[in-house]
């Protein structure tokens, strides 16, 4: 007789290590997932900063710009409309009154004077200059006295006074204490030419301006610009110089002086925004009567009405000068 054994399968045992592995994994897996949301929620509903980031500069100095103080722009710069007084051979206050009310009469609501010529030598006699210099001036040029009674009277009638200076930062002694006293003699503003020659921007040029200004700006109680070229301006990546520029200045000016009607016209379209960002002055040629009405018609058209004229036509001479006079 055989015997059977009864068969009995043997039961599949789940690993314990395998278990165990798997549990751990869900918790991480199920913790990761749940962290992620949280940061994703903390990242959705964080404030944004919109604010500038500050140029880098890369010239040693330890001042960043949101510790150096900011100008105060007015608006109102935006529309500063100035012809040029032109005072060569004024023989009084009457004669002086006379051309100064020509522009009010012209439409300007402000007039620009030139304290240097294209030589760079003043066109008034400046007791501080001639202090420093140790030598007269000349009698021929407009006295400092004229020049404020000008300055005073412009005001009287609403004009804006503007002095045009040709900045030389080797004369910085002389150029500072002429600033000082074309703020004592009343002006609004100082316009600073001379650097429309950069042909770039970059942070050494833009603390050589900036070194200079400061240093005018210590005894001048003046709003104060700088006039470029329009090559610096329609060239995208001078973009952070000029915001560093402007954040120290009052207002910003671009040459404009070769410029045609033409020209005029399709800067101001290129810089349509600049005009308003940076309270752009045009600075224009006035010599051609013809030519400068052109221009500044196309500016106008193109919604620049802030201007500013660096020269103007000839002032006709008296009825009472003499022939042999007006050789001369």
């Amino acid at each position: 007789m055989k015997y059977y054994r009864n068969y009995k399968a043997k039961k599949f045992k789940f690993p314990k290590r395998l278990v165990f592995v798997l549990i751990f994994a869900l918790v991480v897996i199920g913790l990761t997932l749940l962290l992620g949301n949280y940061l994703k929620r903390r990242l959705e509903n964080a404030a944004i900063d919109t604010s500038e980031v500050p140029a880098v500069d890369t010239t040693g100095e330890d001042t960043p710009q949101d510790t150096l103080p900011q100008a105060s722009h007015d608006e109102a710069l935006l529309h500063v409309s100035a012809g040029m007084l032109d005072l060569t051979d004024c023989a009084d206050a009457a004669e002086m009154q006379t051309r100064v009310a020509a522009l009010k009469t012209a439409g300007y609501n402000g007039f620009s004077f030139v304290v240097t010529d294209g030589d760079g030598r003043l066109t008034y006699a400046s007791p501080a200059a001639q202090k420093l210099s140790r030598l007269p001036g000349k009698e021929t040029l407009i006295s400092l006295e004229l020049l404020t009674e000008a300055v005073s009277y412009g005001k009287e009638i609403g004009l804006r006074a503007c002095a045009v200076f040709a900045g030389d930062p080797d004369q910085l002694q002389t150029d500072m204490a002429v600033a000082a006293e074309l703020a004592a003699a009343g002006f609004d503003e100082l316009l600073i030419r001379g650097f429309e020659s950069f042909e770039e921007l970059d942070n050494a040029a833009v603390e050589t301006i900036l070194s200079y200004v400061r240093r005018l700006q210590e005894g001048a109680d003046m709003d104060m610009g700088v006039c470029l070229s329009s090559a610096i301006y329609t060239a995208a990546y001078h973009a952070p110089y000029i915001e560093d520029l402007f954040w120290e200045l009052e207002f910003l000016s671009i040459d404009l002086t070769d410029a045609d009607a033409a020209s005029a016209a399709d800067v101001a379209g290129k810089l349509q925004g600049s005009f308003t960002a940076y309270l752009l002055r045009a600075v224009l040629d006035g010599s051609d009567a013809e030519k400068s009405a052109a221009v500044r018609t196309a500016l106008e058209e193109a919604g620049v009405h802030s201007l500013l004229y660096i020269s103007a036509p000839p002032v006709p001479a008296s009825d009472d000068t003499t022939d042999d006079t007006t050789e001369a």
